[in-house]
């Protein structure tokens, strides 16, 4: 059964890698024929499906999809989080630096417009918050780990303000999400490397994960909004916990 498990972990990691490139690759064509944002989230959206599909990850969905422009916030467990939030509108992503450096899902990250933020530089965290705001002007949706970091739970960590200062005073909705796996190891977290981590996660036949969106968060006082999201998001990813 081991030996199994790791066999199918590595044709997992070969086809996530494939639909990796072939989907950046698509996605860079896309920008050289001059063509807009709806055909990068085409294309992005139908990798994280199939991402799903080859990885046999499935997912129970509650509540309602964000269904217009706004900050979506989500508790962070794992690098596998990102194919788990689809949204009815084009969003992009913000990531830790380090994640441009990543084989295959950097350049992934960079071909979908990742905006990727140096949380040690001041600086960074400024024109970040600005590209944000321009993206959200733009009509784009803006995915966040608020958190900073991932987290194996229960519940979640300290939310980072930097953004809850944006959406009160721009006036931004915030549409919270929670992300609880059924099996704890699937939480990237500590001195884990990806390729140990991979294996050990997706040697397994299934991997059981909710996703739960929740009530949108609307206010002009930053300390408000930020409790009331951080309040939803923990709650949830507790109550997901003791329903397995």
């Amino acid at each position: 059964m081991i030996v199994f498990g790791k066999i199918l972990a590595a044709l997992r990691l070969f086809s996530f890698t494939l639909i990796a490139l072939l989907a950046t690759s698509l996605i860079y064509l896309g920008r050289l024929l001059g063509l807009g944002a709806n055909w990068s989230f085409f294309f992005f959206n139908l990798a994280i499906k199939s991402i799903r599909f080859v990885l046999n990850i499935r997912v129970k969905y509650h509540g309602v999809f964000p269904q217009e422009p706004g900050l979506i916030l989500s508790n962070h467990r794992s690098y596998i989080d990102i194919v788990l939030i689809p949204s009815k509108t084009p969003y992009v992503i913000v990531a830790k630096k380090e994640v441009s450096k990543w084989p295959v899902i950097g350049l992934a990250a960079k071909a979908i417009k990742v905006i990727f933020v140096d949380r040690d530089s001041t600086e960074n965290r400024r024109r970040v918050r600005e590209q944000i705001t321009s993206r959200l002007k733009e009509g784009l949706s803006v995915l966040i780990y608020p958190e900073g970091t991932t987290f194996e739970g229960p519940g979640i960590l300290p939310l980072k303000p930097g953004m809850f200062r944006v959406a009160a005073n721009e006036g931004l909705k915030i549409f919270p999400v929670a992300i609880e796996f059924k099996e704890k190891d699937m939480a990237w977290i500590g001195d884990d490397t990806f390729l140990p981590h991979f294996f050990k996660a997706f040697s397994r036949r299934r991997v059981d994960v909710e996703v739960s969106f929740g009530p949108t968060v609307l206010g002009s006082d930053e300390k408000q909004i930020r409790q009331e999201t951080f309040s939803w998001i923990d709650g949830e990813t507790k109550r997901l916990a003791r329903q397995e």
